[in-house]
């Protein structure tokens, strides 16, 4: 490409810019004209247009207003943040627009868009208190484990009395445990075990417990962290050795008892399960099958106490 040919090109692109911010600057005259009259949701049509050809935080957040003024939740939570996105120095500006797109949510008991705007108040102003709507989204029928772990803490935060509290940290450690994993969630069972003195909630996170720590057991003993298996298993078992749960975590301390040389503990765990006369499944077969094992490494005819 020769000089000139060059020097056209860049005025031509020029020309484009120029042209481009000329036109956005009309849109968004006409739209800041529509919302000086009331015309929000002309406004908000200018507006939009204006910003495809300027994406300036200063229009976002005139999008932000009219979507609000017309009830478009959608667009109003999405201009606000798009706002903090482009000028982070209006953060609290942003935040303050979608805490309007909660308060409006709210009222309509719209729960998709109240979740949207306390889990974007969430990422824009951490130090915000969002408690009151964080209660509201949790109150919500049908919310997503995603949505209620960002939400949850800022709802137990909020939390009118102990037994609100003891309910919401059930209901965390559960969305936890499906979003997170249990090295997550086992806490807050632990800690909602400790609290609390309903017996539904103290079902709940016993069973949290338990099935947590079998599954760090046996993560732990596929990692080949015998010690640690050993002490996850007791604890699933200690909740209750006669659930399923409790039953294969009987089976797990077996296996890594006898890869810590016990073999007389390890026989007592799979003979548990194998006594049970109630519960016949997978489990069942497991324990049996390892006793045989034992039995046959032991050269011992059928062993009485040891098998049956």
């Amino acid at each position: 490409m020769t000089t000139g040919s060059l020097i056209r090109t860049v005025i031509m692109v020029l020309a484009a810019g120029l042209w481009s911010c000329g036109q956005a600057g009309d849109y968004e005259r006409r739209g800041d004209q529509a919302y000086g009259d009331g015309n929000y949701s002309v406004a908000l049509t200018e507006y939009r247009t204006a910003v495809a050809a300027d994406p300036d935080a200063r229009i976002w957040a005139k999008i932000g207003a009219a979507a609000l003024r017309t009830g478009n939740l959608d667009a109003a939570s999405d201009a606000y943040l798009r706002l903090a996105a482009e000028d982070p120095t209006r953060a609290e500006e942003a935040a303050e627009g979608l805490e309007g797109v909660a308060r409006a949510a709210e009222r309509s008991r719209d729960a998709k868009h109240l979740e949207s705007a306390v889990i974007g108040l969430g990422m824009i102003a951490p130090n915000r208190s969002i408690g009151r709507y964080a209660l509201a989204v949790v109150r919500q029928p049908g919310a997503q484990a995603n949505d209620l772990v960002a939400v949850l803490p800022a709802a137990i935060a909020a939390a009118p009395d102990a037994e609100a509290v003891d309910s919401l940290l059930g209901v965390y450690a559960t969305a936890l445990r499906e979003t997170s994993g249990c090295d997550q969630a086992i806490g807050v069972f632990q800690a909602t075990l400790r609290r609390t003195r309903s017996n539904g909630l103290r079902t709940r996170a016993e069973d949290g417990v338990a099935g947590c720590s079998l599954a760090l057991g046996l993560r732990a003993e596929a990692a080949g962290e015998t010690n640690d298996a050993v002490l996850w298993f007791a604890a699933a078992i200690r909740v209750d050795s006669s659930t399923p749960v409790g039953r294969r975590a009987l089976v797990g301390y077996g296996d890594a008892r006898i890869r810590q040389g016990d073999t007389a503990a390890a026989a007592q765990a799979y003979q548990a399960v194998a006594d049970d006369a109630v519960q016949s499944d997978s489990t069942m077969q497991m324990a049996r099958d390892r006793l045989e094992e034992i039995r046959a490494r032991s050269n011992l005819d059928p062993p009485g106490t040891i098998l049956r």
